[in-house]
């Protein structure tokens, strides 16, 4: 009996002496389909837009460099009238997070479209250069939420968002009658049960209801 006391209580100070604290998971990054809902930074003449889905990735380089893509979707609708730029901007991902849980993605370039004139479609010419792009990566949301800054400019006009993305981008959330239903995004299975997330009603799709990281 004596023997198994000791035993025990050796396990527990073992245990004890132990870190608790989670280990650094990297950068992880969710691929590829994002929702993304803007929120303008100042108010502006310009088309707005109030979101849209980004086709976001991370690659490895050969040198060990890790690299972020973010791929949105009005730059690719254009990419059959404008095959001679890429749609998507490729910057440098933070290898760690820093001290808030977030990778950062640094030197992303501009993006630009300039599409000529085809049947209705008139000439479109529309850019975007992201700034401030951060990652969440955490053992709660592991690459699964970003937070931006961006600057599009269509057709020589500008406008300035904030921009708060999730993954999985796919949940549609709109009733038969086309309004918004919340109640999907808080049911849906794919969407981790921890975020805080909404139906924008604009988009029709879940997005997160607050500033990353948004978690209940």
């Amino acid at each position: 009996m004596t023997r198994r006391i000791l035993g025990l209580a050796g396990a527990v100070a073992l245990l004890s002496s132990c870190d608790s604290s989670q280990p650094p998971i990297g950068c992880p990054v969710q691929s590829l389909d994002w929702s993304a809902v803007y929120t303008l930074k100042e108010p502006t003449l310009c088309p707005v837009i109030a979101g849209e889905r980004l086709g976001i990735q991370k690659f490895s380089s050969r040198t060990g460099d890790e690299r972020l893509s973010i791929n949105p979707e009005s730059l690719v609708a254009l990419n059959e009238r404008d095959s001679s730029q890429p749609s998507y901007s490729l910057g440098t991902l933070a290898k760690q997070s820093d001290a808030e849980g977030f990778c950062s993605a640094m030197e992303m370039p501009v993006a630009r479209k300039d599409a000529p004139a085809a049947g209705q479609e008139p000439a479109t010419s529309i850019s975007y250069q992201w700034s401030n792009v951060r990652i969440l990566a955490t053992a709660q949301a592991p690459g699964t939420q970003m937070v931006a800054e961006l600057e599009r400019i269509e057709n020589g006009c500008t406008a300035k968002y904030e921009v708060w993305a999730m993954w999985p981008g796919d949940v549609e959330c709109g009733s038969e009658a086309g309004e918004p239903d919340d109640s999907v995004c808080q049911t849906e299975l794919t969407i981790n049960p921890d975020f805080a997330v909404t139906c924008h009603p604009t988009l029709l799709r879940c997005v997160p209801a607050k500033r990353p990281p948004s978690l209940k």
